[in-house]
């Protein structure tokens, strides 16, 4: 029997977590690790009152452009060795299913071990990330710029950083909303805060580094102008006497290395986090909020998990509501090639091409309207 887990069964669940994560918290981050606990609903499966297998679920809030949605944040899915093969994490995954529903929780995101496993689950992978390695020899400037960085620690950054990232994140599908507090526990950890700043003191852009062992590694790098990125590129280049190279953590999208002196440098493209939509019904009710042309379509979901979603919706200006109606005029997707829909992965032509989808013009145009083509943004962990 699944069960909620309590603050009398923080020792077993970090205990499993060690366990299957392979690490060993100090005694100084356990109380942090308690406080974090108190904010998640922890699902487990006991036997013989021996915690099995468990799963976290995070409160946590997501950009879809300008909007904010609820998102349930799976983390710490894990079992021992000696009760595994026994459907435990199916169940686990199911039933946080209908509790985000719940919540009014209508999106989810994981980082998985194995994309094919969460797929089966309804999640898809939504985000990829570009990691680019720089050597000492290729950091050319750009051509120099007015502007300057100012360096910031942990315990000394500006609220600039917090506005800077929301208005970049608003521009995309998926990035974390980040409390003050999620940028103090989270974000900056040990990391270095450059600030690029204009000739009229504004803030336009940030990295996130360190530097060891004459390697620079750059964490999250976000610019709102192209003065802004160039001005943060020069600033790696300045590093150039003191490492022998960078290693860069970009979104798939970013052009910075199409507008490098030397494009050719070693970049790898690695799929990161997943996501998924738990309630079709009431994600599609908010997210029509956001629409400004109007839109009628009939949208067939498949779903074996969440059934709540296995189901024709007719979806028509303000207003989505269940319908008997199902016929060669409905589009039937499922909820995997929805989430990469909304999440502006790939656009229904490109779904259609895949054969994913099954479209006509005009439904391409629908749902085109339903989902304008803006990209993926997550460069968070959980």
């Amino acid at each position: 029997m699944i069960k909620r887990l309590r603050q009398e069964d923080y020792e077993d669940i970090v205990t499993l977590s060690e366990y299957a994560f392979q690490y060993k918290l100090k005694d100084e981050d356990k109380e942090a690790k308690r406080k974090q606990f108190q904010t998640q609903i922890i699902l487990g499966i006991k036997e013989r009152e021996t915690l099995a297998a468990k799963l976290h679920i995070i409160p946590l809030e997501v950009y879809m452009g300008n909007a904010r949605y609820n998102m349930g944040g799976i983390a710490s899915v894990s079992t021992y060795p000696e009760y595994r093969r026994k459907g435990y994490v199916r169940k686990l995954l199911a039933e946080s299913l209908s509790v985000m529903k719940d919540n009014n929780q209508t999106v989810s995101m994981l980082h998985p071990f194995q994309v094919g496993f969460y797929r089966k689950f309804g999640w898809e992978l939504f985000v990829n990330l570009k990691k680019v390695s720089v050597t000492q020899e290729e950091l050319k400037p750009f051509p120099s710029k007015r502007g300057k960085i100012k360096r910031y620690n942990k315990h000394d950054f500006p609220d600039d950083l917090y506005k800077l990232y929301d208005l970049y994140a608003k521009d995309y599908n998926g990035g974390i909303y980040r409390t003050k507090d999620w940028w103090k526990e989270r974000s900056i950890a040990d990391l270095t805060v450059g600030v690029y700043f204009n000739d009229s003191d504004e803030a336009q852009g940030y990295i996130l580094y360190t530097i060891k062992d004459r390697k620079m590694k750059v964490e999250e790098m976000i610019s709102i102008t192209p003065d802004a990125k160039k001005g943060l590129w020069n600033f790696i280049c300045q590093h150039d006497s003191m490492i022998s190279g960078v290693d860069l953590v970009l979104q798939n999208n970013d052009p910075l290395v199409f507008m490098l002196q030397n494009p050719r440098v070693k970049t790898e493209i690695h799929p990161y986090f997943m996501a998924r939509i738990v309630d079709v019904e009431g994600f599609l009710l908010q997210h029509l909020n956001n629409i400004a042309e109007e839109v009628h379509l009939l949208l067939t979901v498949r779903d074996e998990v969440a059934t709540w979603n296995n189901k024709t919706f007719s979806v028509s200006c303000d207003n989505v509501k269940e319908t008997l109606v199902s016929n060669q005029k409905d589009i039937t997707m499922s909820i995997q090639a929805l989430a990469a829909l909304a999440f502006g992965v790939y656009n229904a032509k490109q779904l259609n091409d895949m054969g994913l989808i099954k479209t006509t013009r005009e439904q391409t145009e629908q749902l085109t309207i339903l989902f304008p083509e803006s990209g993926p943004f997550f460069s968070d962990f959980f």
